[in-house]
């Protein structure tokens, strides 16, 4: 008997949609109509990624290492010797105000007329303050504005097993999604490169200074050995031998530092060469045919769903509950 009462409930309910066909047809094909005017009102977003790896080679004794804690399940590949920025941390890079300064100041077009900056704030109707205030710590209302649109714009994900990152960048238009997105990988690697390199870089304007001042010094005493040996070149006294004898030995002592010095530079210079980082791109960014969103049929499609699944529940549930409130206003 419970099985046929079932069966009968099933069939009232199929009964009571049939009835109120009409009014599912209705409901779903406004809740349609919705659908298709989210979907055309939606703004169009073309997307654009680049994926690049840090290829600069490490040591063959951290290399092991990595190789014997990869087998035991120990990822080692986010750490790096001296002030190399691993690539875990290329993230918060881009929540950098430097980094978003430069992004804003690059050009999206490839004519090289507009840029992120002013695109922005035409796109988003944002209107720059009047007051200027040269301090770079300071982050006005209209910045903080843009910076908040490119955290929208941007996202960086990182491969922290095998060390691969992607930039993806989301534009009205699909050349300046490109071009966004080749702006962000090329700020992001010169922000890795000059942190690598700085001490090195440091060291090398250090000693290029201790050179010119050196070579100053080799010119004056060269000058002035010269000097002295014409204007004494018949004499050969005791204290024009002694003399001579004492710039010589100061221009040799001056001679050996500049050659020393010379050898540091061109040291320094090569050791700068090999703490710069070299990138490999494994996927440059290209201008996207077809948009990312929005997915105007599949909009349409779900809001259709839902007009379905919610005016058959009104038509089901409708009677049951006028019915019940009858009885509790009785």
């Amino acid at each position: 008997m419970e099985n046929s009462s079932d069966e009968i409930d099933v069939i009232g309910l199929l009964k009571t949609a049939w009835n109120g066909r009409k009014q599912i047809i209705i409901i779903s094909f406004v809740f349609v109509l919705v659908g298709v005017a989210a979907a055309l009102l939606s703004p169009v977003v073309y997307s654009s990624s680049t994926t690049f790896i840090n290829s600069q080679t490490e040591s063959s004794s951290a290399s092991g290492l990595s190789g014997v804690a990869s087998i035991v399940g120990i990822n080692l590949g986010g750490i790096s010797s001296g002030s190399e920025i691993p690539p875990t941390m290329y993230p918060q890079i881009a929540e950098s105000v430097q980094f978003k300064r430069g992004l804003l100041n690059s050009y999206i077009d490839e004519k090289e007329q507009i840029k992120l900056e002013d695109f922005l704030a035409d796109y988003n109707a944002i209107e720059k303050s009047s007051a200027e205030n040269n301090n770079k710590l300071f982050i006005s209302e209209y910045e903080n504005r843009l910076f908040d649109l490119i955290i929208d714009i941007i996202s960086i994900s990182v491969n922290q097993k095998d060390g691969f990152v992607t930039i993806s960048a989301k534009m009205p238009k699909s050349e300046y999604a490109a071009n966004t997105c080749i702006n962000a990988r090329e700020i992001l690697q010169e922000t890795v490169i000059s942190t690598r390199i700085k001490s090195a870089k440091q060291k090398l304007e250090y000693s290029e200074k201790q050179l010119v001042s050196k070579r100053v010094e080799f010119e004056e005493i060269q000058n002035k050995l010269a000097y002295f040996n014409d204007s004494n070149l018949n004499l050969v006294t005791s204290s024009v031998i002694n003399e001579r004898e004492k710039l010589e030995a100061e221009f040799q002592i001056i001679n050996a530092v500049m050659i020393e010095l010379s050898k540091q530079v061109e040291q320094r210079k090569l050791q700068v060469s090999e703490d710069t980082p070299v990138f490999s791109i494994l996927k440059e960014a290209s201008m996207p045919v077809k948009r990312s969103s929005p997915q105007r049929t599949q909009m349409v499609l779900i809001f259709g769903f839902i007009g379905l699944v919610t005016s058959i529940s009104y038509t089901l549930v409708k009677s049951p509950v006028s019915q019940i409130l009858k009885e509790l206003n009785s």
